[in-house]
């Protein structure tokens, strides 16, 4: 497989199929029907009519677009108690392949996964660490290349690389907009490089809004839930109505600089005692250095992500120092997730990310109790907390999707994707 700044070429049926596209079908409606016949398998046009609310000709038109991609085919029909038997609809699989990663200064995990969603290759990658962007772009290229031989894929089956990382970003450019985890990396063109280095088109997205898109894509949900996102630092996303809230910049939903403590410590951010800098693994691994021989005991003093994990371990463990800053953090990130809730009004509240991998189901069965009895609307409706189907790979495979709904919503990426060549 030969890797450079050659582009791949789309076949002609897609080329069609997306040329044909005009205004009013490049919409949010395909990916919303896309993901509601992945969840559900087989589903006629009526009952995708009914879920979403879409008219019939709406639905017969979206429903059109998608098979001409060759994304969706009839499986088959469904009786009536009378007229002519529904035609069921079904994903093809293999239509398609996406590749995302997700990454921060302490981790970064790869996956290929099929339009189903499925991972067909994941992963482990180095930590970025405080390396340069030229040296990380290298080795992402590089692992794209093996992920996609050990996957038998060849360049024209993939569709692009989602990239779900840390913000403050700009999408469109493509570019990280904070000097994290150095100054070079403020608008270091990110896509537009790895790009030229694999023959791919690139997006980012932010990790926790991916970890969103994610949990849709392992069949979690099509409607309105919220994330919250733990692996270097907290960060929350929104999905409203099967899609994904950005505001202005796609910048929002900080979950992390939410102020918890109006006089505690000084956040990067400008603000003071941000949810990140008291109950984030930050904030957590502080406390714990600042009790030597609890440092000492757990073997504390690697990266910040490595130092959270040990604590957490040794929380289930039974260590009763490590477990009481546990418990501080859990209680700060209720009143956190409570106040993102009050909000948006949502039904579910979703954990992903690192630094739940082991932890999580603490985390989950403390938020769930101050949900219960803090939600402002707990006597019109529950509020579910839940764990990510993979916490660790949640946001990577939402950022490979992000690749897909790009190019079923986006005018400038349906033009990257025909324009190639």
């Amino acid at each position: 497989m030969v890797f450079g700044i050659a582009r791949r070429k789309t076949s002609s049926r897609k080329e069609a199929a997306l040329r044909s596209f005009g205004a009013d079908t490049r919409m949010p409606t395909l990916a919303i029907v896309l993901d509601l016949i992945r969840e559900r398998g087989a589903v006629s046009r009526v009952e995708l009519a009914d879920a979403t609310g879409l008219t019939q000709a709406t639905m017969t038109h979206a429903v059109r677009k998608l098979m001409a991609l060759g994304f969706v085919h009839e499986v088959g029909t469904m009786p009536t108690n009378r007229g002519t038997p529904r035609r069921l609809l079904g994903l093809r699989p293999e239509a398609c392949y996406m590749v995302g990663i997700q990454f921060d200064l302490y981790s970064a995990v790869g996956v290929v996964v099929d339009l189903a969603g499925r991972v067909v290759v994941e992963r482990r990658m180095p930590a970025p660490g405080e390396r340069e962007p030229e040296t990380i772009v290298a080795e992402f290229a590089e692992h794209v290349r093996a992920m996609l031989d050990d996957a038998g894929l060849t360049l024209p089956q993939v569709l692009g690389i989602g990239l779900a990382t840390y913000g403050p970003q700009d999408r469109e450019a493509g570019e990280l907009v904070v000097p994290l985890p150095t100054p070079t990396w403020v608008g270091y063109p990110l896509a537009a490089t790895l790009e030229a280095a694999t023959g791919l088109p690139v997006v980012i997205e932010n990790d926790a809004t991916a970890a969103g898109i994610g949990v849709q894509t392992l069949g979690g949900s099509t409607s309105s839930f919220a994330v919250v996102f733990m692996s270097g630092g907290i960060g929350s996303g929104v999905i409203l109505d099967g899609r994904p809230y950005r505001g202005v910049t796609s910048n929002g939903l900080e979950l992390g600089h939410i102020s918890v403590d109006a006089t505690g410590p000084p956040c990067h951010c400008g603000n003071r005692g941000c949810l990140d800098e008291v109950a984030g693994p930050t904030g957590v691994v502080r406390s714990a250095m600042a009790d030597p021989a609890l440092a000492a005991r757990l073997g504390l003093g690697a990266d910040l992500l490595t130092d959270f994990l040990r604590i957490a371990r040794a929380t289930l463990d039974g260590d009763a120092a490590a477990a009481e800053l546990i418990a501080v953090s859990t209680q700060r990130l209720a009143v956190a997730t409570v106040t993102l809730v009050n909000l948006f009004d949502v039904g579910r509240v979703v954990l992903a990310g690192n630094a739940f991998a082991d932890i999580g189901p603490v985390y989950r069965d403390a938020l769930q109790e101050v949900l219960d009895r803090s939600v402002f609307m707990r006597d019109v409706h529950t509020v579910q907390a839940e764990l990510a189907g993979d916490v660790t790979q949640a946001a990577a495979i939402g950022g490979a999707a992000v690749v897909l709904r790009n190019l079923l919503e986006s005018p400038f990426a349906e033009q990257r994707a025909t324009a190639v060549g």
